[in-house]
């Protein structure tokens, strides 16, 4: 739970600090784009936060939902 909720969380401040810096934040001066681009692989090619939302769901209930 706590790898879950840690990449949704830095993937929300890494999205505030890019709207924060608006068009710098997409420049390599500041590694904010950078780190977004990071984070979202983690989350789409892993599919951290579904994958972790089931298996919490299945230690909970004892259901397996992916099957």
């Amino acid at each position: 739970m706590a790898k879950r909720n840690n990449v949704e969380m830095a993937l929300n401040v890494a999205r505030t600090c890019r709207d924060m810096l608006g068009a710098n934040g997409v420049s390599l001066e500041y590694q904010t784009g950078r780190h977004l681009c990071n984070l979202e692989s983690v989350y789409t090619y892993e599919g951290t936060h579904d994958i972790h939302t089931l298996a919490i769901g299945h230690a909970l209930t004892g259901h397996a939902a992916y099957r």
